[in-house]
């Protein structure tokens, strides 16, 4: 990483991480050029875009843990300049960002709600494990970004209901009407800070956590009660901070009482490190370690599956 990073930034890494996970985020590294891309089966045989790279010179390593993931060995400027990028047979996306949608788990035929979709890369991958059958709901508050959403759907043979529209908003609207909820929610960005993005780091401070908090557990809460009784939630950021992460779910956890679970997140066990136990101090209910946090050289992710319990009522939230 290049400076600036902000000194206080450094420092909660080290209470945050520790062995080699804080060596990965906060030393330079130099790694070849790679880019990750998710093979997209709504638009072509996977095989037959693997030997379409193959032909063009690009070599690529698959990725054990996600079926539908490559490392192609080269620059995201290159892979955009073929036809196969253009006609949607791959998007460029995030290892990080592809391990939220395994999390989630979407099935052909259920009913799938995306709180905060844009600009679409997790939406159109839950249409892919669909096979865009079954219910998709995409909600974003932004319209510049919700035409873009639009964009990468259609591009990527993705279909969805788009609304613009607050996501705390819509879903209180549509409560337990889905079978699972994703919640990818706006945060400080501390895994692209990670990454080496200067404006991100610039953009950094304590105050803006707490006041993003405030509003992931606003969004939370919203998602929660439109889950369907026996219905799953996938709550994620890009960001480390634990007042985004471990205290929204303790939050929710305190709200919510008997009536949800956070379960263990079916990825694989390579990824990232468990969620914080305590912070500053406190200790933290034991059932959010079940929680993974994804570091470098993976994009800084946090990722927590919950579960609503059949039979179990929940006080609905207005704010």
């Amino acid at each position: 990483m290049t400076e600036p990073i902000p000194r206080e930034f450094l420092d909660r890494m080290r209470l945050i991480l520790s062995g080699d996970a804080l060596d990965a985020a906060i030393m330079p590294r130099a790694e070849p050029a790679v880019t990750a891309i998710r093979l997209n089966p709504l638009r072509g045989d996977p095989e037959a875009t693997l030997a379409h790279l193959s032909a063009r010179g690009i070599a690529f390593t698959r990725v054990p843990w996600c079926p539908e993931a490559v490392l192609a060995h080269t620059s995201v400027r290159e892979l955009q300049r073929l036809p196969s990028s253009s006609d949607g047979d791959f998007h460029i996306q995030s290892l990080s960002s592809m391990a939220v949608t395994l999390a989630l788990d979407p099935k052909p035929g259920e009913s799938v709600l995306d709180l905060c979709a844009a600009p679409g890369s997790k939406t159109s991958h839950i249409a892919a494990m669909m096979s865009n059958r079954g219910r998709l709901v995409a909600v974003e508050a932004s319209r510049p970004r919700a035409f873009r959403l639009k964009e990468v759907l259609r591009t990527l043979g993705a279909h969805a209901e788009i609304h613009v529209a607050r996501g705390e908003r819509w879903a209180r609207a549509n409560r337990g009407g889905f079978d699972r909820v994703l919640l990818d929610a706006p945060c400080s960005a501390e895994g692209r800070i990670l990454a080496g993005d200067k404006a991100a780091a610039a953009d950094w401070s304590i105050a803006k956590i707490r006041r993003l908090a405030s509003s992931q557990k606003s969004l939370l809460h919203a998602g929660i009660e439109a889950l369907r009784e026996g219905g799953t939630l996938v709550y994620s950021t890009c960001t480390l901070a634990p007042e985004e992460n471990e205290l929204v779910l303790e939050r929710a956890l305190e709200r919510y009482g008997d009536a949800i679970d956070i379960v263990d997140t079916h990825l694989a066990s390579s990824l990232g490190v468990r969620a914080l136990a305590s912070w500053m101090g406190r200790e933290l209910p034991a059932s959010i370690q079940h929680a993974r946090r994804l570091v470098p050289p993976l994009e800084g992710f946090f990722i927590a599956r919950l579960s609503r319990r059949y039979g179990a009522s929940i006080k609905t939230s207005t704010t």
